[in-house]
């Protein structure tokens, strides 16, 4: 039997458990162990929940932990994703019975698919990408490692995605547009350009802008 541990214990973490519950509930081979947090009280006042096992900095990994990645930082996933790789941890793939994915499409390590999702034909999820519920990922499209795409997203056939990128709830992309690393596009914003790394795209149709944090 295999030990489910939730890295993360926010609102997203508790979100993923439930997505567990539905999708392993009846697999006899995988049971939730908790959940891991650096922010020790963060299930106080929450019932119903597993255990806090405590830091995910200090956790030690056991032989038969299956790691999920559940938190919705996308500056920080990367950050805690290898440092439980660096301690030997394995992370397995959360794909929602309730979600759409193409026969065709390739999906990676550490990948959730939330519920009423669709991945399309010959799509590419690269590793710990998160689909968030109600998204569209078009035919073709490729999303680079650590991409976050959120709540009634949708990806135009063909986009492509760099690493480490951010599309918020309601926002789009046509077809065939290429967004660099560490694009982030803004709540209900439409993407009909390329878009070069470490830009922030606000707006209908979308203004490119350079991240401060680039400069």
């Amino acid at each position: 039997m295999y030990d489910i541990v939730i890295l993360g214990a926010g609102g997203m973490g508790r979100e993923t458990f439930e997505v567990i519950q539905d999708t392993f509930g009846n697999d006899p081979n995988y049971r939730v162990k908790g959940f891991l947090s650096d922010v020790l009280d963060i299930l106080d006042g929450f019932e119903g929940y597993p255990p806090l096992l405590g830091t995910i900095k200090d956790y030690e990994v056991q032989p038969n932990d299956r790691f999920i990645l559940a938190i919705g930082d996308v500056a920080g996933r990367r950050k805690i994703a290898e440092s439980i790789l660096e301690r030997g941890g394995e992370f397995i793939n959360l794909i929602s019975n309730l979600a759409k994915v193409d026969k065709t499409a390739q999906i990676g390590r550490g990948v959730i698919v939330f519920p009423f999702s669709h991945i399309g034909a010959n799509t590419k999820i690269g590793d710990f990408c998160l689909i968030n519920l109600n998204a569209i990922v078009g035919h073709d499209s490729i999303l680079g490692n650590f991409t976050e795409v959120c709540t009634f997203c949708v990806l135009g056939g063909a986009t492509v995605t760099g690493e480490e990128c951010f599309l918020a709830m309601q926002t789009a992309t046509g077809p065939k547009v290429k967004l660099g690393n560490r694009v982030i596009i803004s709540l209900g914003s439409v993407t009909t350009q390329d878009v070069e790394d470490d830009s922030f795209v606000e707006g209908v149709p979308g203004k490119i802008f350079k991240r401060r944090s680039a400069l």
